[in-house]
């Protein structure tokens, strides 16, 4: 990882570092995913559908099928 620097409001700047240990990761976190988002030449949705494009190839691939993933939502009811 590497650190940026960024400019805040006060109150801002102040809550976080107020914040524990667990808070500022979380904030950490979501800073990093709305980053990654605003500089992405992909739409959030666009990686989830390729995302969910290479599931399903390598579940296809590895004999996975329709009829399990049935069953498998049936058993979680």
């Amino acid at each position: 990882m590497k650190t940026i620097a960024i400019n805040v409001p006060p109150n801002l700047a102040d809550a976080f570092e107020k914040a524990d240990t667990e808070r500022k990761r979380t904030a950490e976190l979501y800073i990093n995913a709305w980053l990654a988002d605003f500089f992405s030449n992909q739409s959030a949705n666009e990686r989830l559908f390729d995302i969910m494009k290479k599931a399903t190839a390598e579940a296809k691939a590895k004999g996975f099928n329709e009829a399990e993933l049935q069953e498998l939502l049936k058993s979680d009811e």
